[in-house]
Order: structure tokens, then C-alpha cells, then sequence
């Protein structure tokens, strides 16, 4: 059985109204082609690029690679770092050109949505960078109708109906990466309730405090980890020895050579651990969910397994369990 919901009005973003109500002056709308846009992103120079996730932003200081047609994943390597991007493209809908600083979107930069008004990625061109290019590329994009804007269309989710906890098991404990990381995006709000569900040994609850422990051991120890967040647009994991973490207002700021990951902490209702099959080994990763059940992160291991149990070792406590702690 499918059931299918319509998302509320709330669900489009503030920062498509602040576009919608500064059209035509301070924001230019351009042609609703994301991907040929993303293809003339090279001659930009540098970019600071923003991708808004529910409990997360990341930024990243980066000079766009030449896109291809059949591209989806964009990849690249530093000596300590990696850094993935996995687009889906046929979400990218619509593109807007900010001129001049709007609320807190910068003057010289592009906002991709997709087609439900939700933000997917900002690129703003970096000072003293780019020359014309940016002007050049808009004037050759640009929408011949620049007075309206029309709401985008409610979400419609089609869920299928949700897997018997022994299904769940049986498939958790055979997938591969891509085809566990589908199985996970099928569940949406309803994580919570079969992780739950499962035995121990594939999803357990973890104390919240413990997350900014093993955050700040992983910066002392200068030992790299990997954080994957997203959105429907793209998805983003970063493996890196990250700074140490710093804290504002309840948002945990993490740093690695030019990128920067905010995780916005008061929107974790729940932590996970989780546990399936990997190559030669059991892979264990860490997943922050939202109140409605909904993923925000994923903490996991960087080149090194061994190194990252280890890590959870000496700071995981199980939920409901004082003084125990996980391996």
C-alpha cells in the first residue's frame, strides 16, 4: 500500500520569500535549466558553496569542477581530507541571481531550489574573484519574466507501506552502501519508530551529551571521521581530522582547510548507533534524528574503522544506562 501526504504551507522556505519579494530589483530570476547553470560554474573562479540541510549547513571554499551531462557524484581528495557530493538533479528545479545583499544571502550569488520552494545550494562568488563571469553567465540565463514567481506545488510524499521488523533485519543485514543508504531515505519520518523496533545489535539509542564528547575527543586526538548531511537535492559526507568542535548557541561549529560544518544541535530529538555489515567487517555509524523521526546526520568512520570504535569506545553511553559504556 502507498499512502500519500501533501506538505503545509510552512514547507516552503523563508529564503524563497525573500527572493519571491525581492524580484526583479535585488534578485533576478533565470531560466529554470539548474544543470546547464551548474555547468558554467567553472568560469566563476572561487565560490563559496553552501548546501542547507534540516539540521545543518555546510560551507565550502572550492572552484567548481567542469560538470558533464552523466554526472551525478562529484569527488575530490586532499591529503588528509575527501569530500563527496551526490546530486540528484532531476530535484533541481528553479535558480535565482542575488545582485545585492537580501536578509542574509550575500550580493554575487546563486540560489538553486528544487521544485517545492526548499533551498538546495547557495554558490556565492568569493571577493576580488571571477571578474564579469558572474554578470556574463546571468545575462545569458536570465528568465524572461522577472515580475512574478508563483508558489511552488505542495510536497506530495508516497511512502510505501513499511517493511515487517524481520524484512527490515533481513534486508539491513544484506545491503551494500547505495542500496542501505536507499533503504534508510525510504523509511523518512519513520526511523525512529522501526529503529526501535529492531534488535540492539542493528540500532541503538545513545545519550545526546555524548555526542559533543566524542566530537571534542576526535579534535584532541586530531583523529579524522566522516559527517554525510544533505538534503533532496544532495547529499554531502566529508571525511577529515575536523577541529576541534566550537559551540554558539547551541549550534556545533566543525573545521577542516576551507569547509565548514554547523550542526544545529537543538534540533536532535535522538541519537543512534547503528550497525550493519561492511567490507570484511561490521561498519557502526551514529545517526541524529529530528522530533519527527527524520535524519539530520550521520557520524561515521574516516579511512580508519579501527580508529573511530575506538573513538566510541572511550565516549558512547547507552541511553537509560549510566556508567555503561559502547564499544
Amino acid at each position: 500500500m502507498t499512502v500519500t501526504t501533501l506538505a503545509s504551507a510552512n514547507d516552503v522556505s523563508t529564503t524563497f520569500h525573500h527572493c519571491r519579494a525581492a524580484l526583479g530589483d535585488r534578485v533576478l530570476r533565470l531560466q529554470d535549466e539548474p544543470l546547464a547553470i551548474l555547468k558554467g560554474l567553472y568560469r566563476l573562479g572561487a565560490l563559496v558553496v553552501t548546501t542547507f540541510a534540516d539540521g545543518a549547513r555546510v560551507s565550502q571554499s572550492m572552484r567548481y569542477p567542469t560538470l558533464l551531462d552523466e554526472e551525478a557524484c562529484l569527488e575530490s581528495r586532499g591529503e588528509q581530507c575527501r569530500l563527496s557530493q551526490q546530486l540528484n538533479l532531476p530535484l533541481w528545479h528553479s535558480v535565482m541571481a542575488v545582485l545585492a545583499p537580501v536578509a542574509d544571502l550575500p550580493a554575487r550569488s546563486l540560489l538553486f531550489f528544487d521544485r517545492y520552494g526548499a533551498p538546495v545550494q547557495q554558490m556565492a562568488v568569493a571577493p576580488e574573484t571571477g571578474g564579469l563571469a558572474f554578470e556574463e553567465l546571468v545575462c545569458a540565463m536570465l528568465h524572461p519574466d522577472q515580475r512574478q514567481l508563483g508558489a511552488p506545488p505542495p510536497r506530495r510524499d508516497r511512502r510505501a507501506a513499511s517493511p515487517a521488523v524481520a524484512e527490515l533485519e533481513r534486508q539491513w543485514s544484506q545491503l551494500d552502501d547505495d542500496g542501505f543508504r536507499d533503504l534508510m531515505a525510504g523509511l523518512g519520518d519513520r526511523r525512529q519508530v522501526l529503529y526501535q523496533a529492531v534488535r540492539d545489535k542493528f540500532a541503538c539509542p545513545v545519550r545526546m551529551e555524548t555526542v559533543p564528547a566524542l566530537l571534542a575527543l576526535a579534535g584532541q586526538r586530531q583523529h579524522a571521521y566522516t559527517v554525510c548531511t544533505g538534503n533532496n537535492g544532495v547529499r554531502l559526507c566529508l571525511s577529515a581530522p575536523w577541529s576541534p568542535p566550537r559551540w554558539q548557541k547551541g549550534h556545533c561549529h566543525l573545521a577542516h582547510n576551507g569547509v565548514l560544518v554547523s550542526l544545529d544541535m537543538g534540533r536532535v530529538a535522538s541519537v543512534w548507533r547503528l550497525r550493519r555489515p561492511g567490507p570484511g567487517r561490521v561498519v557502526t555509524a551514529l545517526e541524529g534524528l529530528d522530533a519527527q523521526g527524520r535524519w539530520l546526520w550521520t557520524l561515521s568512520a574516516g579511512d580508519d574503522e579501527d580508529v573511530w570504535l575506538a573513538l566510541l569506545s572511550d565516549s558512547l553511553i547507552r541511553e537509560g544506562r549510566p556508567g555503561q559504556r559502547m564499544a
